[in-house]
């Protein structure tokens, strides 16, 4: 009896804690609707509360919820690609890389700029690359909240969909740079730099697209009956695992291989068909939601934000400048209207899931070559986490309200 209750008791409490974190993220949700704060917000503090605050839910309880934050990113990107239609970005195309690419550019350079009087360059390097990247998940989140449609919206979608691509590069490169740098390998070619990321993205593309070209056609085949709805979230919930898991295992990006089989599905189906599917989706992925940045919120911890002291505080300020600055001048270019222009780098600063991702594969790479960088890199990000998490959603709302596009 007792070597069956050591054995069933920690899946019992992790259930029991996943319990607890739904229903804390639930009820903050509805406090901080009640006093207009995004609910995003509301579930980050019911995170809070129940991690680094009360310790109600442990860190280690925590880690066990890993496949749950994947997944739940994973059913994000995924409707970020259902947004990508073809027929939509015809004419916007060339525009929303244009504009990708400057912003992440300009974030970049603005954030290295400010930080090499702080710290050593190769920290300066790797830091700044990781500042271009923008988590889709709090603008999905809103955008289907609110129901939000307009310029700002038909740009910030794809653009934060397209901007993992952009960032995954410019952080491999860079980082292979600041490794480099650091004395801890040999000369590498410009070409060796970039054969990691741009095969990353080759095996996201390639499972996206073959994972979404055989769901797509099995959209297709469900017949128009009252099982319809309940068929079309089999295939999206197995195509979403799929390439979330496909991912992690092949050394693909969890976030852009199912936002390439979102946009292959998207793009195969008929308009009513489009519908059916959002609708299913709409009433599964709550719960999800509400797990995904309760966990987020339970995982960060307020002791980063003083070991970050000033180096911290120039990264947030320089990365929303960045964002800022960079959207502007890259809408400007592409002659956007003047509500994208001001309310587009607002749009752009939630930083989690993402982040994180990018400063642990930082963190492993100067692990061996420099503990201090990868303390110092950890340390930022983490604080600028939980900065971003606290006060991007409400940016992102403001931004969508100011743009007159929320219907709700």
């Amino acid at each position: 009896m007792e070597v069956f209750y050591t054995l069933s008791a920690v899946p019992t409490l992790i259930v029991v804690d996943l319990g607890i974190i739904l229903l804390a993220g639930l009820l903050f949700g509805r406090i901080a609707e009640h006093f207009k704060i995004p609910v995003i917000t509301g579930y980050i503090i019911a995170g809070l509360i129940i991690g680094p605050i009360t310790r109600i839910v442990s860190l280690e309880t925590l880690a066990s919820y890993k496949v749950i934050l994947d997944v739940a990113l994973g059913f994000i990107a995924f409707q970020v690609g259902n947004e990508l239609w073809f027929g939509k970005l015809k004419k916007s195309g060339v525009k929303i890389i244009i504009i990708t690419i400057v912003q992440a550019i300009a974030t970049t350079g603005i954030v290295i700029a400010a930080l090499i009087p702080f710290v050593d360059l190769p920290v300066a390097l790797v830091l700044g690359a990781i500042a271009a990247a923008t988590s889709p998940a709090e603008i999905m989140m809103l955008n289907k909240k609110y129901k939000t449609k307009g310029e700002l919206t038909d740009t910030v979608l794809p653009v934060v969909g397209l901007d993992d691509a952009v960032g995954v590069i410019m952080f491999g490169v860079l980082l292979s740079i600041a490794v480099s740098m650091s004395g801890s390998a040999t000369n590498m070619t410009i070409l060796e730099m970039f054969v990691e990321p741009l095969l990353e993205i080759a095996i996201s593309i390639g499972l996206g697209i073959v994972i979404g070209v055989v769901s797509g056609f099995a959209v297709k085949t469900i017949d128009n009956n009252s099982e319809r709805k309940e068929k079309n979230l089999d295939v999206i919930c197995i195509s979403i695992l799929l390439t979330t898991g496909a991912a992690l295992f092949l050394g693909g990006s969890p976030i852009l291989t199912p936002m390439i089989a979102g946009t292959v599905v998207t793009n195969m189906i008929n308009k009513e068909c489009y519908k059916v599917g959002e609708e299913t989706i709409s009433f599964f992925v709550p719960p999800l939601m509400i797990a995904f940045f309760t966990i987020a919120g339970a995982q960060l911890q307020f002791d980063v934000l003083l070991t970050a002291g000033l180096i911290g505080v120039t990264y947030i300020l320089s990365r929303t400048f960045g964002k800022i600055f960079g959207s502007y001048v890259g809408t400007s270019m592409v002659k956007s209207s003047s509500r994208v222009k001001k309310f587009l780098g607002l749009s752009l600063l939630p930083q989690s899931g993402v982040a994180i991702g990018l400063s642990v594969a930082a963190y492993s790479a100067f692990l061996e070559v420099n503990e201090g960088y990868a303390s110092v890199i950890k340390n930022i990000i983490l604080a600028s986490v939980l900065i971003f998490a606290l006060t991007g959603p409400v940016l992102v709302k403001i931004a969508f309200w100011k743009s007159n596009e929320m219907t709700v």
